[in-house]
Order: structure tokens, then sequence, then C-alpha cells
């Protein structure tokens, strides 16, 4: 019998892992705390330049291993995938934060821009998905989630790669919700307006952008990273078990134009 304490997602995840790459952005700073009270293990990583940072964040953390992840580095996502199997983790969740934006004109894209951005968005999110997949086929099942945006649905201007990766990545979710569903496995992206942080609060607090992005939201606020991390934190939970190959848009209604 289980006790009524224990229906709640905090006793569900007990004793399995969870990993979240790009960690140090506004969004993890948001779910990772809340992430820590559900699970008995966490694997967070970063890309080199931001590595320190995370260390300075979670380094003293119990339960909590920090890798150093380039996700367009196979080695390093094969030091993902060996410490994974080594320590016998069995990882219910994994959420994929790691992305770039370049704003550039169409005309202007270079062929290095375009595959940076396709690459970290869209390609990362996949291989990496296939090392966290192998174990959740061993495990069970799990769920898998991707941070795609609101342009993935809406186009807005000097954003082509980046409205492409994101578009794609919607699209694959569905892919492999389709592909995995037999193993147990829930597939789904969040789609969020522009985020109210720390790093961009100067300018999305200027003049020119509430008169070009804040008057498209008929909510007429900006997301902040709760508002995403909560919609993460439902797709993650056994509450949404029914749902995969879903794009949860967390825009203030942007996309309803």
């Amino acid at each position: 019998m289980v006790s009524e304490n224990c229906l709640s997602i905090s006793c569900s995840k007990r004793g399995k892992t969870v990993v979240v790459v790009g960690a140090c952005s506004s969004i993890g700073d948001a779910l990772i705390p809340e992430l820590l009270d559900k699970y008995s293990s966490m694997v967070l990583t970063e890309s080199p330049q931001n590595f320190e940072s995370l260390v300075g964040k979670y380094g003293e953390k119990p339960n909590v291993k920090l890798l150093e992840m380039d996700v367009l580095n196979k080695s390093q996502i094969k030091t993902l995938d060996i410490y994974i199997e080594e320590k016998k983790l069995v990882v219910d969740s994994f959420v994929y934060l790691a992305g770039i934006n370049v704003l550039v004109s169409a005309l202007e894209t270079t062929e290095e821009i375009w595959d940076r951005i396709i690459d970290v968005n869209l390609k990362g999110f996949f291989f990496v998905s296939k090392v966290i997949a192998k174990n959740m086929i061993l495990n069970g099942g799990g769920s898998i989630l991707g941070i795609a945006s609101q342009h993935a649905v809406v186009a807005n201007v000097d954003r082509a790669a980046y409205c492409a990766s994101k578009a794609g990545m919607i699209h694959l979710a569905k892919e492999l919700a389709l592909e995995w569903a037999k193993y147990g496995i829930r597939v789904n992206m969040v789609s969020p307006t522009m985020i109210f942080s720390e790093k961009n609060k100067e300018i999305l607090d200027g003049n020119r952008a509430k008169k070009e992005y804040l008057i498209k939201i008929p909510l007429r606020k900006y997301a902040v990273p709760e508002d995403v991390s909560s919609a993460i934190l439902f797709l993650n939970s056994d509450k949404a078990s029914m749902i995969t190959g879903q794009n949860l848009i967390v825009d203030g209604g942007w996309t309803i134009y």
C-alpha cells in the first residue's frame, strides 16, 4: 500500500536521477533548486566557458555531479554516457536547456553562424537525447524535455537560423515521442516568449523592446524563469503521464495572433 504522502513527485522520483544540460541558464537557476528536492541524484553539465559558474553555484551540493560538456563535442558526450553507465544511474528525466541565438538578418547569416546555431540547438539536443534514451530504455522509460521557442511557431526578423533550429526541435520531439513511446519515454518541448532575467532586463525594460516585443504579448508582461520552470516541472511529473510529443507554449498569448 502506498501512503498518501508518497503520491507526490518528491516521493516518486527518489532513487532516480535527473540530467540537466545547460544548467547555468536563467531557467536552470529557477528549475534546479526544485529538482534538488525531488531526485536522489543530479547530473548538471555546462559548456567550458560557463563551467566555473556552474561549480560556483552547485559545487557544494551533495549528490550532484558536475560535468564540463560542449554539446558538439562527441568525446564529452561520451563522458556523460560512461558516467551514467559506470554509476548505474537510473535517469528518470532529461532537460535540455542549452541554446544560442545570433541576431542577424537572413542575408547576412553566414554558414558559420547557421551551423553553430543549428548544431547547438538541434543537433546537440538529438545526440544527447540518444545517450539518455539508451538508459531510459533499460529502466522503464522517463521524460525528455527541450526548450524550443515561440519563434519556432511564429517568425521574427533577424532569426532565420534560430527559428529553423527551434522549429526543428519541436518536430524532432514528435518523431522521438512516436519512436520511443514503446519504451515508456515521453518527449516534449516548452516554448517560452522573451524571458525577463538579470542578464537581459536592461534591454527588455527599454522603450524599443517594449514597443517591439511587449506590445505583442496580450498579457502585457514578459515571462520570468519561474514560468518556464513550472511548465517543465509539470511535464516532468506523473500528472503529465499521458502527454508526449507536445509543445507547451509559455508566451502570454504572443502566438494567438
